[in-house]
């Protein structure tokens, strides 16, 4: 989906994983978000788009370190706050509003982002986005080479195929 802002007129891309269901499978969002950015690079187009992810894969800290660290602009984990919602329906969160339970869940969140880049000596998101400053583990390096360009990978792995037969067998048990 593309969309533009209305306040900046800049062009936004909505990656989502929404539409998954029993006849859809869904790519993992890392690939999906890391190879929309490598291309936007490639074009020279990508300081001139955002890059919005919303997933429900991504449910911790570290899932959000990588999705910046791929390219995503901002990262929505709606599945988190439809958790938070079906926490607060079945009374599991006391008298807390879900306006609370997802504030909550944002300022855990960019604290951690906070430590891990800071760990690296970086101070500010913008400054680790696209950065791919992390290493592929378990993925091919010809994968690597077009998803991720310049990620480090000394270990090697399973390639689109691989990817493929797992998203697969995943959405087939899950389903």
């Amino acid at each position: 989906k593309i969309l533009h802002s209305i306040t900046r007129q800049q062009p936004t891309i909505v990656l989502s994983d929404e539409a998954v269901g029993v006849s859809r499978v869904g790519l993992p969002m890392i690939l999906a978000t890391g190879g929309v950015h490598a291309w936007l690079v490639a074009k020279g187009l990508r300081s001139y788009v955002s890059l919005i992810v919303r997933s429900a894969e991504c449910l911790d800290t570290h899932y959000f370190a990588v999705l910046v660290g791929v390219g995503a602009t901002a990262v929505n984990a709606y599945l988190a706050q439809d958790s938070f919602q079906d926490r607060l329906d079945r009374g599991l969160a006391g008298d807390l509003s879900l306006q609370d339970a997802c504030g909550n869940f944002k300022k855990a969140v960019e604290g951690g982002l906070l430590k891990i880049i800071s760990k690296m000596g970086i101070s500010v998101i913008s400054s680790y986005r696209g950065g791919l400053n992390f290493e592929a583990v378990g993925i091919s390096r010809a994968l690597v080479a077009e998803f991720f360009p310049g990620m480090p990978s000394r270990i090697s792995g399973i390639g689109l195929a691989g990817v493929e037969a797992k998203a697969v067998e995943l959405h087939r048990k899950a389903w």
